[in-house]
């Protein structure tokens, strides 16, 4: 914030002086009884058009208070009455300025607010309408605290990424009314910490400079839960440490919380509501951890908190921020109130789930993107896992499938500790040459690719932990990345009270063999309390497995697998878990045939397509395998000319495009040599 100018000119008696956003007016009122964090405080605000603005003032530091408005305007900003509310009235105050009540502002605010608009799937949009496409990563917190992010900020701005979610965490010093330990005793309960706000002031600026979006995660799952994440021993507002809350539970519904709560919102939309850096408002990450839904599942009081909190902002946020918050189940209530969805995905078969959300986006009637999308089941090493491979390549698959938007990267922080902001960065250039996330009407789909080498052909198990009716997927026996890969679950339940909350015990294959063979399922491991595996093949049992009960320190049952043999042809296969406890995790199929090492997704409508090419075993390797091409078989093209771009896809470099003349059909496309992955983008000239 550039509050010297202002300062210096108000000691020597000028009026005016202010040339960036915010416009910040600062002033003093007469003493109260209610405490200054506590006072409800409004300043009105004239905009050079003539326009006045009531906005929340916010505690700037001792008994001065301060308001801030956008300088969305070029021209004089006046600070007019300021008031307090009271019993459901306004009371006008005398106030005291400390700083110029009049401020000129010469180079006005060139960022535009967010906002969302419907489309085909619904999307993002500036004030002005022009469509919003976010990319970039998470900077959830930074091992470097303030510096980190700082310097993190600007570097993903001069990478051209334009989006980032970060929390208002204690262990980073982001937390206005949690301390750290190492900063001695938390704040006391209707207090927040002065020197946390100034950060986020820098924080907010360098975003607005880089012009990078930012989603400011309020709450996080681990202060509320006495499972994962927790960090509910710690918190300050726990009884065990001197607290008013008995259980995390207690946080939705005690009005002591309640309280204390609307008190840091109205704080965080009076200091930094200015900004249109503030992409949204995310109430919390992953509520679905926190204890009335992990232990009690129940979800409509958390729904009805979320509901009664963003009606509570949008009275207050003047600017109209969008809100959100986190969690998996696109169905839930607890979007109900919210501006956009927000899941996020740790899947095995990453490749196929970042393409596929559990209700179609464009069945929504409010966008939906991954803001996290993370490497937790991808079966790599550690070893694999810090180099940073695995990062970007969903990124690309994301933007193949049902979605508008690119998923987001957890690992933010190790990209850039990798030097891989750079593949990020690719990404952002091709979003932008080829208008991926502006068009409507794109349907995902995956062509079949031919001669290339061809390798062993296994289906990979997808989804994690995910409560989803058990699926009847086809298996296409052509190489094709078909949607329905993602629902494939890893972990079949036993437990009937699992499966009763939604929890898959089966899957049913359909496979059409073009020879003889010798399937193979593969079984990763299994939970300790006996269950059993069972396998059938057009309802004969092939294959079966029961466990014994694992006793205490006994060592997990390793991995093994399963072989039957199978005649060409048409074929129901179904795996299940035919035992009644525990759980088995599914590795994948063998299928003893082979596919093409290479694969392609894409969107597509008649006169464009997108597509993103995989080495099968390259894209996540270590040491990239020997380059291989292949032909891409697009169905159904329309017949005319056709300009073909193809692109580096780690670099983010287009190669010189060529035209094509096409009779109508299939048309048969060329791939360079791949090693790892590469895109390319096709338009009909005419």
């Amino acid at each position: 914030m550039k509050f010297g100018l202002f300062f210096c000119l108000f000691l020597i008696g000028a009026a005016i002086a202010h040339a960036a956003s915010p416009v910040t007016f600062m002033f003093t009122v007469p003493p109260s009884a209610t405490p200054a964090f506590s006072r409800d405080l409004w300043a009105e605000v004239s905009t050079p058009s003539g326009d006045v603005l009531r906005l929340p003032a916010f505690v700037w530091s001792g008994g001065v208070f301060a308001v801030r408005a956008r300088a969305s305007e070029k021209g004089e900003y006046r600070l007019g009455r300021v008031l307090e509310a009271a019993d459901g009235s306004l009371l006008a105050l005398a106030a005291q300025p400390v700083s110029p009540s009049v401020m000129a502002v010469s180079d006005a605010e060139t960022r535009l607010p967010v906002r969302t608009a419907p489309g085909r799937p619904p999307r993002l949009t500036f004030s002005d309408g022009e469509t919003y496409v976010p990319i970039g990563a998470n900077l959830a917190w930074a091992n470097q605290r303030l510096p980190g992010h700082l310097r993190m900020l600007q570097q993903f701005g001069e990478a051209g990424l334009n989006w980032t979610r970060v929390w208002m965490v204690h262990w980073s010093d982001l937390n206005l009314d949690w301390a750290p330990k190492d900063k001695g005793a938390s704040s006391k309960p209707g207090t927040l910490d002065l020197q946390v706000a100034e950060s986020w002031d820098q924080m907010i600026d360098t975003a607005d400079d880089a012009g990078v979006y930012m989603q400011l995660v309020l709450q996080h799952h681990g202060q509320y839960t006495s499972g994962t994440d927790s960090s509910w021993a710690e918190h300050p507002w726990n009884a065990a440490n001197g607290g008013f809350l008995k259980t995390p539970s207690e946080f939705f519904t005690s009005p002591e919380a309640r309280r204390l709560t609307e008190l840091k919102y109205r704080y965080i939309v009076a200091r930094w509501g200015y900004s249109p850096m503030i992409l949204a408002w995310e109430f919390f990450n992953e509520v679905h951890w926190t204890d009335p839904i992990r232990e009690g599942h129940d979800e409509t009081t958390i729904a009805r908190w979320h509901a009664e909190m963003a009606a509570y902002i949008r009275q207050i946020d003047v600017y109209g921020h969008l809100i959100t918050t986190s969690t998996d189940n696109l169905r839930s209530g607890m979007y109900a109130a919210m501006d956009y969805f927000q899941p996020h995905l740790y899947a095995t078969n990453i490749l196929a789930n970042a393409r596929r959300f559990d209700v179609p986006p464009q069945d929504t009637v409010r966008p939906v993107f991954y803001g996290e999308i993370g490497d937790d089941h991808l079966r790599l090493s550690s070893e694999e896992k810090r180099t940073g491979i695995q990062i970007v390549p969903p990124v690309w698959a994301s933007l193949m499938g049902q979605g508008r938007y690119a998923a987001m990267p957890w690992l933010g922080e190790q990209m850039i500790d990798n030097g891989r902001l750079p593949e990020l960065g690719a990404v952002a250039k091709f979003i932008a040459a080829s208008g991926l996330g502006r068009r409507d009407g794109l349907e995902p789909f995956s062509p079949a690719i031919v001669g290339a080498p061809q390798i062993p052909f296994e289906i990979s198990a997808g989804q994690m932990w995910q409560k989803r009716p058990a699926p009847t997927v086809e298996v296409a026996m052509d190489g094709r990345e078909l949607l329905a890969y993602a629902d494939i679950p890893r972990i079949y339940i036993g437990w009937p009270g699992a499966i009763a909350e939604g929890y898959p015990n089966h899957a049913t294959l359909q496979l059409d063999l073009p020879k003889p063979t010798t399937i193979r399922v593969k079984i990763a491991g299994v939970g300790s309390d006996h269950g059993a595996l069972r396998v059938t093949l057009d309802g004969q049992t092939v294959a079966e497995h029961a466990w014994e009960k694992r006793a205490a320190g006994a060592p997990a049952a390793g991995p093994f697998e399963l072989p039957f043999p199978a005649a060409a042809g048409k074929h129901t296969l179904v795996l299940e878990n035919s035992g009644q406890a525990e759980w088995f995790d599914l590795q994948g199929i063998d299928l003893g045939l082979d596919t093409p090492a290479l694969a392609a997704v894409g969107q597509r409508s008649a006169d464009f397509a997108a597509l993103w090419v995989w080495h099968r075993q390259g894209v996540f390797a270590q040491t990239a395998p020997a380059a291989v091409s292949g032909k891409i078989d697009l169905e159904n093209m329309a017949p005319g000319e056709w300009r073909v771009t193809w692109w580096d896809s780690l670099a983010g470099v287009p190669q010189a495009s060529q035209t094509l003349t096409h009779a109508g059909g299939t048309l048969q496309l060329p791939t360079p040599p791949i090693s790892r992955h590469a895109a390319v983008i096709l338009e009909r000239l005419r």
